[in-house]
């Protein structure tokens, strides 16, 4: 994965964060993708500290609102040449109907 610029969604925990973890031993350049800023930066020291990586960076988005969507595929575009590898492992389940900022039901917001 040496050269390969990778994206993690929900990369801040569980299976995202294992994920992360993983391609940073294989050498992979990654962008952990979140919500949460105190998240994203500890995500992004505990990934450095395991695996000695440095060519890891944190953009917080809530994938459920169609702006930050956009302004993270924005920022990514300014930063890097091309995107190798996306894993959307972000995604949730609500019991009770809610609505995104957008005003689509929250599952289908956050997870199509």
């Amino acid at each position: 994965m040496i050269g390969k610029v990778c994206m993690v969604t929900g990369a801040t925990a569980g299976l995202g964060l294992a994920t992360a973890l993983g391609l940073a031993r294989l050498g992979a350049t990654l962008i952990l993708v979140g919500r949460d800023l105190e998240k994203g930066a500890a995500a992004v020291e505990r990934v450095c500290a395991e695996t000695g990586s440095a060519s890891i960076e944190y953009m917080p988005a809530d994938l459920s609102a169609q702006a930050e969507i956009r302004c993270l595929a924005r920022e990514f575009k300014a930063r890097y040449p091309r995107l190798d590898v996306l894993i959307n492992n972000a995604g949730g389940f609500f019991h009770r109907r809610q609505e995104s900022a957008n005003g689509i039901e929250m599952t289908w917001a956050l997870n199509v």
